[in-house]
């Protein structure tokens, strides 16, 4: 078969036009190249069948068509849902509305209530104020809350229940009253068990509290920060509080740290309640135990705990001002509580039993046989003395008495200490204390009046009792007199008597 004859390697101008113009389309399917009658030329397109796939633009109009009914009807619901949101609004700030929430309340309360400026939006409702307000039957005399704001759920523009996560007001006053026998301690019918007023917490962050009479109340607490959860997991009501200022009457100022409390029925738990020190931020007081505010013939004892807490915290500034250290609680079988009952005019009880903190030591001073025992020994030690080992005693508090009793300090080989100090409510101090000083002090020193004034010698010391008077701003005791009366030689303690002669102040400057 002959070869194909090659393309010449040269063109001419007039045979590259040639064969432009008999060239044929790259995509025969694109079209047709033809020549007009009159010489010109065009492509000749072939015409296309549609493809089954295909939406004709009719089918789309028709469902553009179809979608208008539906936009239409969704805008309706959505107009309709906003106007109902807007009635529900309406209609939750209307008068009816807040007369029905008012009697949900109180009906969920048992208290007798007055609610301000209430007003609510879709996801809050507010008010300027509510006060709830008791019988004379019930522990609770009346809350006032301010600033209230209430996560609500939507359920609550029906106004069958107000629900919610929390209310929070901003600030609050609980007053508290001993009960009265045979009073009602709710108004109203009994409680429903379907409350229709239902939040998970409620909490105040800036609450005062009282007992009593709120002009002079047995109780006061101060700038706490109160929660409540109605329905904690053991089922129980639940309130804790954090921080606060402490006032009880006839005691020395103190600070909250941290409370739990439970409610079931009549009864009342302190889970745990702690203390602390008015100005020093180591150590606390805890309290644990039931109170039956309701019960008036039975006694509530709460538990007692002392760690590392001043010991002026307990016994207040007169009795602090003359002995000094951190305590703890000494386990006891008769002590290590405070009882009280819920009746007027109670007279609370507290009984501890302490022993000095290891990490601290008991400090006595400001007495004045101190001042002279540090002239006449010539050791200035014994102005402030110090106790280690278990110096301890028992701290007693009744009505407007405060005592320190069984005291038993003891610096070995100097001084012990062992007997009663009190004070009164008008800062009246007593009590008498059993003095020991070694026998080998007495011994070195040169005052033989001073060695006179000390009986025999029992565990290492010898003994002289003295007896404590005066009052907290200028305590006094015995001893001078007791100095005074002594015959150097004489083998048993003085009788005090009015002794003439040389002044105390000079018998016991030091030689």
């Amino acid at each position: 078969m002959p070869d194909v004859p090659s393309e010449p390697e040269k063109y001419s101008i007039d045979e590259m036009m040639e064969r432009l113009k008999n060239a044929p389309t790259e995509n025969p399917e694109d079209g047709e190249l033809v020549v007009r009658a009159d010489g010109t030329q065009a492509i000749r397109v072939r015409k296309r069948k549609r493809r089954s796939s295909q939406t004709p633009k009719s089918d789309k109009k028709a469902a553009s068509r179809g979608r208008v009914p539906q936009v239409v009807i969704g805008v309706a619901l959505l107009f309709i849902a906003a106007l109902a949101v807007g009635i529900a609004i309406v209609y939750a700030n209307s008068s009816p509305f807040r007369a029905g929430l008012t009697q949900k309340i109180e009906q969920a309360s048992g208290a007798k209530i007055k609610l301000t400026q209430f007003r609510m939006n879709p996801k809050t409702a507010n008010a300027g104020s509510l006060l709830l307000e008791w019988p004379d039957g019930n522990v609770i005399k009346s809350l006032t809350l301010g600033g209230l704001t209430a996560e609500i759920s939507p359920v609550s523009f029906l106004g069958n229940k107000m629900s919610g996560e929390e209310v929070t007001a901003l600030r609050g006053t609980l007053a508290l009253q001993i009960p009265k026998a045979n009073e009602a301690t709710r108004h109203g019918l009994g409680q429903d068990l379907s409350s229709p007023v239902q939040f998970k917490r409620y909490r105040v962050p800036a609450l005062n509290l009282t007992l009593g009479d709120p002009a002079a109340p047995l109780l006061r607490l101060l700038k706490s920060e109160a929660s409540l959860n109605p329905d904690a997991i053991n089922g129980r009501s639940q309130v804790s509080f954090y921080q606060g200022e402490i006032s009880i009457t006839h005691w020395p100022k103190l600070r909250l740290d941290r409370a739990l409390i439970e409610f079931h029925g009549n009864e009342t738990d302190i889970v745990g309640l702690r203390i602390l020190h008015e100005s020093t931020k180591k150590g606390f007081l805890e309290l644990t135990g039931t109170i039956y505010p309701y019960d008036t013939k039975r006694q509530s004892i709460l538990a007692i705990n002392l760690d590392s807490f001043d010991i002026s915290g307990m016994i207040g500034p007169a009795l602090g001002g003359l002995i000094s250290g951190e305590i703890d609680s000494l386990p006891a079988a008769t002590s290590n509580f405070l009882s009280f009952s819920p009746v007027e005019n109670s007279s609370p009880i507290l009984d501890v039993a302490f022993r000095r903190n290891t990490s601290s030591k008991l400090g006595l001073q400001g007495l004045p046989f101190l001042l002279a025992l540090a002239r006449t020994l010539e050791d200035s030690w014994f102005e402030r003395p110090t106790f280690e080992g278990d110096a301890g005693g028992v701290i007693h508090r009744e009505k407007d008495r405060v005592s320190v009793r069984e005291i038993n300090f003891v610096s070995k080989s100097r001084m012990a200490l062992q007997g009663e100090i009190s004070v009164t409510g008008n800062q009246a101090l007593g009590g008498s204390l059993e003095l020991g000083i070694s026998e080998a002090m007495l011994e070195a020193s040169v005052n033989a009046r001073l060695q006179a004034m000390f009986g025999p010698e029992k565990n290492g010391f010898r003994w002289l009792t003295l007896t404590i008077g005066g009052s907290a701003a200028a305590p006094s005791d015995n001893f001078k007199d007791l100095f005074l009366a002594a015959t150097p030689g004489q083998k048993t303690p003085p009788v005090p008597a009015d002794a003439g002669g040389s002044s105390f102040e000079e018998l016991t400057r030091p030689k």
